[in-house]
């Protein structure tokens, strides 16, 4: 393996990157083994060099220290502000302790938990579709040969807190016992006491203008930097709170120039099939609405394994880099899982620590390794020679040498 020696001279010290990091489940430390030694050599271009602190969780996490975010794990992430992701959760002990102990479940405990204590109002996630690669998306051929040249580029920006996922959690305590009372005989409530034999089962979901505000500020913002247009996506017509979203972003909008304007997220998952180049841009919306659009847009960028994500405080700057492919536990120690979306949201957590020339080398060096034709296994065509055809850590390497 040929890599760029990054090593400083003789009396250059170098700048030090403290990051937590936590390896998390299944499939993640492979992947995560990977992205961390791009990540360590792209940082040498900036001159920096990464000191990684771990913070556990998730099942793994539970194995060793009880819980599935040990409170020193979540100290660490809070007091570093960044952190590096690695995903939780494994059906195998969901099934068994979560059924046991249903609070221990580490897709709601940690990542709720970690959104809320580091305040991390932006959820990211960037899918560049190259019309030289048209082969790597599921996105039909005649749309870009329709926008001949251009290339698409759909930047979920999803309002990471408040909505349908922490309705419950954050309004229930607001309420008086005798309030609660009335809601729990109703049906509302926590997901660790809903057991699936209820007959009725109440969520509480709300946004706050202020919040909403803030949110479209830095998204507005986010644009900018990039030179594209927002789109707004809501169900203003049928959900009240969304009715609230509509306003705001029509308030923040008036200030700004390039807005393509409001879409219902029916029409929008529709688009993304049938016209995804009305969405090019940055996409504005929900929690919920934004988790499932974006696993559809990774859909269409072929396969989960090539979403790269971050999760921002626009205020305090602390951030979360989680890789939206999840733990693919079924593919652990079989050395096929896809490493790209780790190695990509590496990319963006050193952009945004300072390291841009390292983040740069490392999408290019992907770009380059994917134009050449080689492929994981969940990216391949029926007709991609399998030499061409490489492992988790093989494609690792690939991308390594064109580092530069």
């Amino acid at each position: 393996m040929m890599v760029n020696d990054f090593t400083p001279r003789k009396g250059q010290e170098m700048k030090e990157l403290n990051i937590a990091i936590a390896m998390g489940d299944g499939s993640g430390p492979e992947m995560m083994l990977c992205a961390k030694e791009v990540a360590e050599v792209a940082a040498g271009m900036d001159g920096y060099q990464i000191n990684w602190h771990e913070a556990s969780m998730g099942w793994a996490a539970y194995e060793k220290y009880g819980d599935t975010i040990p409170q020193s794990s979540l100290e660490t992430a809070v007091r570093l502000k960044t952190l590096f992701f690695g995903g939780v959760g494994d059906p195998k002990f969901d099934n068994t302790i979560g059924k046991e102990h249903p609070e221990m479940k580490p897709e709601g405990r940690c990542l709720l938990k970690l959104r809320d204590e580091m305040g991390l109002l932006l959820n990211i996630r960037p899918m560049i579709f190259w019309d030289c690669m048209q082969d790597l998306s599921n996105i039909h051929p005649r749309h870009f040969q329709e926008h001949p040249g251009q290339r698409l580029e759909l930047h979920f920006v999803r309002f990471l807190l408040e909505d349908s996922y922490f309705g419950t959690r954050n309004l229930f305590g607001m309420m008086s016992d005798s309030i609660q009372s009335a809601m729990k005989a109703l049906g509302l409530r926590q997901k660790s006491e809903v057991t699936g034999e209820e007959e009725r089962v109440i969520d509480m979901s709300y946004y706050k203008s202020s919040s909403l505000e803030r949110y479209f500020e830095a998204v507005f913002a986010y644009a900018k930097e990039r030179d594209l247009p927002v789109t707004s996506i809501d169900k203003a017509n049928i959900m009240a709170r969304y009715m609230l979203w509509r306003r705001v972003f029509n308030k923040v909008s008036a200030k700004q120039e390039d807005v393509k304007g409001s879409v219902y997220v029916d029409a929008a998952a529709a688009n993304l099939i049938q016209n995804p180049f009305s969405l090019h841009g940055v996409i504005a919306c929900g929690n919920e609405h934004g988790d499932i659009l974006s696993d559809a847009g990774a859909g269409a960028l072929r396969s989960m394994g090539m979403m790269c994500s971050s999760s921002i405080n626009p205020d305090t700057d602390a951030a979360m880099f989680e890789s939206g492919a999840g733990t693919a536990p079924e593919l652990a120690g079989k050395n096929v899982a896809n490493p790209i979306g780790r190695i990509l949201t590496a990319a963006m957590m050193l952009r945004h620590l300072g390291a841009v020339k390292g983040a740069n080398a490392i999408e290019q060096a992907v770009q380059k390794t994917l134009f050449d034709g080689f492929r994981t296994a969940d990216i391949r065509e029926q007709n991609t020679p399998s030499d061409l055809i490489l492992g988790t850590k093989e494609i690792t390497v690939r991308i390594l040498d064109n580092l530069n």
